[in-house]
């Protein structure tokens, strides 16, 4: 005897349901798995921050309870690459940032022994790091357009884990050869070369002469340097500020130490911060942390403002205050109670929201 089987298939109705269903749950599974990857990259942001923070109060146990300078501006440093597109003493760097100092703190004592130590002395001879170690592009081919004097120790390529935020991408940012690599950001007091205020320095996003520069998501809080009234913070260029000047005044845990900076565009350029040239940024009477467009929207211009605190997380930047506590504070935050966090000295009592 022989036996027929007849097998059913689906039929279209059915298979375009099962279609559909699969849609609807990758719908509803796509905003889950994107919440998920934005609260990990927040944690390890804060993870990061946290480091930073306690490896500043470690390395102020070893010096005289003082916390490292938010930027060393030598008065006896000289000019880089015999003077070409470089500044003049006493505003000739090194620029070496609050972040270089603490390497040997957060487990990266092999990258702070391959730095010639002369960029650390506050009273060094050493020029700006970024355009005093040849080769110089302008005798590397680099089209005359793009030369800005650049030349340094390829040490400072180094990417380090704790000084990215997994919710940037600083790297991916940089798409033109003319973006800003920025070498130097650092806030002076008023007292300081420049008269007081912010300085930035950028080289240009070319191979082998800025792009390959390691980033940095952090920077030290300078709070208002121009202050008289105590909202000055603790790092800014050539800062040596006690543990207990923070300590006496606002006290650790009310006064931010770091903070968030994300990459972005300005006029057109994207940017990103080195760890090397992260320096201090500071908060005025105004300046807040809603986000601030570095050109008009309508041209299409939607990214960070570079001379301001910022993230790529959603509605919040993260700070690590003086005593290692790490808090995530609203973009929508009341500009006067962001600068009252900021300073050290200034006894206003605040609520982040």
């Amino acid at each position: 005897m022989s036996r027929s089987l007849s097998r059913r298939g689906f039929t279209l109705i059915e298979l375009l349901v099962v279609i559909a269903i699969i849609a609807i749950l990758i719908g509803l599974l796509i905003p889950a798995v994107q919440k998920v990857r934005d609260s990990a990259a927040n944690i390890s942001c804060k993870n990061n921050l946290k480091q930073i923070a306690l490896a500043a109060y470690s390395y102020a146990g070893s010096n005289n309870d003082t916390f490292p300078v938010g930027s060393n501006m030598s008065p006896n440093a000289v000019s880089g690459n015999g003077g070409a597109y470089t500044l003049a003493p006493p505003n000739a760097g090194p620029y070496t940032s609050v972040l270089a100092y603490l390497l040997a703190y957060i487990e990266q004592g092999n990258v702070y022994n391959q730095i010639p130590q002369a960029y650390f002395p506050l009273n060094t001879t050493q020029g700006a790091w970024a355009y005093s170690t040849p080769p110089y592009d302008f005798n590397s081919g680099v089209p005359s357009n793009l030369q800005n004097g650049t030349g340094y120790l390829h040490i400072f390529d180094t990417h380090i884990k704790t000084f990215e935020c997994p919710a940037d991408n600083p790297y991916g940012q940089m798409t033109q050869q003319t973006d800003w690599v920025i070498d130097a950001y650092m806030d002076v007091p008023a007292s300081g070369s420049f008269g007081g205020g912010d300085y930035l320095d950028y080289v240009y996003n070319v191979p082998n002469f800025g792009r390959e520069m390691g980033a940095s998501n952090y920077i030290g809080c300078a709070g208002n340097p121009l202050s008289t009234t105590g909202y000055q913070g603790i790092y800014a260029a050539n800062s040596q500020t006690k543990v207990v000047t923070v300590s006496s005044g606002d006290g650790t845990s009310n006064t931010i130490a770091f903070g968030e900076v994300a990459s972005g565009m300005y006029g057109g350029s994207n940017f990103r911060m080195t760890w090397m040239g992260a320096g201090s940024m500071a908060v005025t009477s105004t300046q807040g942390l809603a986000p601030r467009y570095g050109s008009s929207p309508s041209a299409g211009y939607t990214a960070w403002y570079p001379w301001q605190f910022s993230s790529r997380h959603n509605g919040y930047v993260n700070f690590a205050f003086a005593d290692g506590s790490v808090r995530s504070i609203a973009t929508s935050v009341n500009s006067a109670t962001f600068r009252a966090a900021a300073g050290m000295q200034d006894g206003v009592v605040y609520n982040l929201p």
